[in-house]
This record gives C-alpha cells, structure tokens and sequence, in this order.
C-alpha cells in the first residue's frame, strides 16, 4: 500500500513538472493577462516546490522528497548566510586605518579637514607650560592710572594740615588719606595681578593627543575663567578679614572719623576717646562699621554743607569711606570744577586751583559710573582680562608622534564583490555538506518515531 502511494506520488509530480514546462497558448482567450500573470506564478510556485538540486535520480519517491527539502534548507541557508556577508564586508571592510608619522602642522591641518572624527594624533609632550603658548593680560580701570592719585592732587588735598579745624565729613585734609588708599588699593591689585599670572603660567597643561586650535581655545577660556574666579575670590576673602579685625578690634581713627577724642597736652603719646560718632541718620560708628555721611565741602563755622559730592560717603574709618563711595563725580568735569571751585572759595587755605580732568568713560566698561569702589576693589580694578593663545607653540611643544585616521577605500563596490565572490565557494562547499546531512538526520529520526508508534485497533 504504501509503495502504491509513493507510485502515485510520484506520478503526479512527473505530471506537474511536464505542466510547468508547458506553456498554455490559450490562456490569452480564456482569462487574458490577468490569467497569464496568475498562471505564471502558479509555475513558478510550482517549479520551486519541485526544485531538487541534490537530485540522485533515484526513482524513490521519500528520497526525492528528503532532496528537494534539503534543497529548500540549503537555499534559505545560502541566501542568509550571503546577505551576512555582504553586510558584513560593507560595514567592516571597507574602512581601513591610514598613519602618518611626525606630521607637521601643516599636514595636521590638512588631515583635520578631511578626517575630523577619526583622527588622532597622540603628542610626545603631555605636560606642557602655558608660558610657552600662552600670554596673559590686563586692563585696569581708568582710576589706577589718572592724577587723581598722583602726588599733585594728594599734596593739593593736604595744603592746610590742619584737618582738626574741619568737620568730619570734609573732603579737605582728609581727602588726601582717602585718595592715599584709593592709590595703595590700585597698586596691591596690580602686584596680586601680576604675581597670580605668574604662577599660573608656570603651571602645566596636561594633554594626552593633540586637539585643534579652537578647542585648546575653548579649554583655556575655561581654565583662565576659573583662575579667575579663585584669584579675585582669595583677595576678596582676605580683604574682608582684614577690615573685620580693624573693625572687630574697634580701632580709632586719627581722623576723628568713628571717635572724636582729646588728647592729653601734656603727653603728646596720650588721647582720650570721648564720643562717638553720629552720622545723621544716628548710626553710631562705636557698634556699627557701616555708617555714612554724605561728603563734600563743609562751612568751618555753622558745619553745613555747601558742595555735595555725588556718590562720596564718609563711613567710620578711611578704608570704609573709600569702599562706600562711588567715582561718578570724577567721571563729570563739572562735578570736579565746582568740587575744586568751593576748594578754593577760602583763599587762605587754598591759594590756587589745580587743572584736573575728568576720566573717560566708555560704554563698553566692565564697570558704571556709580559702581561703588568695593565692588570694583574686589574684581581687583581689572577692567578687562585679554589672553592669546599661540596654537603654532603648542603644536611644537605637543610635537605629535604620528596621525592615524579612518579613510573608506575608493574601490569597495569592486572590493565587497570580490570579497563576497571568494566567500561563495567555500560557503556552498560547507552547505551542501552540512545541510543534507542535518536534512537526514532529521528524516531518519522521523522515521524511527514512525515505526515505533503503535496504532490502536479500532
């Protein structure tokens, strides 16, 4: 019985086959393109179905049948294992790695173009100096390079000595020491300034490759912009100290500034505090530190005042009136004419008038007109911090070993053709050994499990 089915099988396969080598003449009468269309994918439907390319021309019909199913197996394996290998050799093989060795900045630039993403370039030197490509400069507010601090303006200020004869709040005498410190101020800032660049100068830059012109910009900027920060921060802090022990420590002014005391005519060594100081909102200097007055030129006689100076405040000591003050005034030409002008309103203390200038203003300042000079005292008077970066130094100090890059071969279509074509053979050797033997592994544990399942009787 079973020989017949296979017989039978068999048979129609024979007939099937014949079928699809036919071709119907008549299928444009009956159905047209459509039908033709249909019929040819029928054909080829079958013609896959009966392809065998393991064919033994045995005339068994199991065997045959174990053939063209290993032939379906070996085609689907075929084809996947192709389509990895095409992937495969396009995503790997045509990118290959290029060098060059000790290139010049010039080469570097050129590579930097065209392979940005894949080049790298490691340096010789990795712990380079930043004096050896890097310079470092300031520009420091108007103030610290006028004649508002020169010897001419604190010789016109002092003319008198007598600073006792005058109030508190009078800009004459005292204004000298005020300007004194505005000086000294100016000079500490530009010794901090100049010893900080030095030391950070002579630090190191710590580079492992060699990186572009805009990046080492981008990392310095960076860098400069956090020495910054701590530079200012360090004198802020240490300045604020010192003025809290002046204050804490409740030292008195020789200029009757937070006490008015006496002094003993028959010791010179000897003075007795005896009073505070009440500014006119009643701040009392001997509890507070941060009192002020308005400043200006003030009447010997009935203390009024007769010229405000904008944005001058008298605090409780020298530092803290120079600190609470502001250099609007200075900025003004007219403001320091009629400043000078009530100066010499009593002839007999101040027998002429000095030419002094207005400082120059300009929009683009770091600072306003009314900025207050503890403010700019703690940016350190630095109107504008200027650094260069020379990148030919760097790259000489740098000194690169060799630039290795990733480059795409021109030819990679001919060259994944070929790869894949010299893959093929041995890929179709390995299959049609493997794939018929798996196939009759399969068939011959199928059989088995068929012989030995009982049926029951019905």
């Amino acid at each position: 019985m079973k020989n017949n089915n296979y017989k039978s099988h068999w048979a129609s396969e024979v007939k099937l086959n014949r079928y699809f080598i036919s071709y119907d003449y008549n299928s444009l009468e009956n159905g047209g393109i459509y039908n033709i269309i249909v019929n040819s994918i029928n054909r080829l439907k079958d013609g896959l179905l009966m392809l065998n390319l393991f064919d033994s021309e045995s005339s068994d019909a199991d065997t045959n049948y174990r053939e063209r199913i290993t032939t379906r197996f070996y085609l689907i394996f075929y084809l996947i294992s192709i389509f990895i290998i095409i992937f495969y050799t396009i995503a790997l093989n045509i990118i290959v790695y290029e060098s060059i060795s000790n290139p010049t900045e010039n080469e570097y630039n050129n590579l930097m173009m065209f392979y940005s993403k894949s080049l790298y370039c490691p340096c010789r030197k990795i712990s380079i100096e930043y004096t050896s490509f890097l310079k470092i400069e300031t520009k420091f507010h108007s103030i610290c390079s006028s004649d508002f601090i020169s010897k001419k303006w604190l010789k016109y200020l002092f003319l008198d000595k007598q600073w006792i004869g005058y109030d508190r709040r009078d800009i004459r005498v005292r204004g000298s020491a005020y300007f004194s410190f505005l000086l000294s101020l100016c000079k500490i800032s530009e010794i901090t300034i100049d010893n900080s660049i030095n030391q950070f100068l002579n630090d190191i830059f710590i580079n492992t490759q060699l990186i572009t012109k805009s990046e080492l910009e981008i990392q310095i900027d960076l860098v400069i912009l956090q020495f910054r920060n701590i530079t200012l921060e360090k004198f802020s802090e240490s300045f604020k100290l010192l003025r809290d022990i002046v204050n804490g420590n409740a030292f008195i002014s020789s200029y009757s500034l937070n006490w008015y005391w006496w002094k003993d005519l028959k010791d010179t060594f000897v003075t007795f505090p005896i009073k505070s100081v009440l500014t006119k909102d009643q701040c009392s200097c001997a509890t507070r530190s941060d009192c002020i007055d308005s400043g200006g030129i003030y009447d010997g006689l009935s203390n009024k005042q007769r010229f405000a100076i904008p944005g001058w405040n008298i605090g409780c000591s020298v530092v803290e009136t120079l600190l609470s003050s502001t250099l609007e005034c200075l900025y003004n030409q007219t403001c320091i004419d009629l400043l000078i002008f009530y100066l010499t309103s009593e002839l007999t203390t101040f027998p002429y008038r000095i030419n002094m200038s207005a400082l120059n203003f300009s929009d683009e300042s770091h600072f306003k007109r009314d900025t207050f000079i503890r403010n700019i005292s703690d940016e350190l008077f630095v109107e504008e911090w200027k650094s260069m970066t020379f990148y030919s130094s760097f790259y000489k100090q740098c000194a690169p070993i060799y630039c290795s890059y990733e480059t795409k071969k021109n030819d990679y279509i001919i060259y994944t053709i070929s790869k894949v074509l010299g893959l093929c053979g041995g890929l179709t050797i390995a299959l049609q050994f493997i794939i018929p033997l798996i196939i009759k592994i399969i068939f011959e544990i199928r059989n088995k499990y068929r012989r030995n399942t009982i049926t029951p009787d019905e």
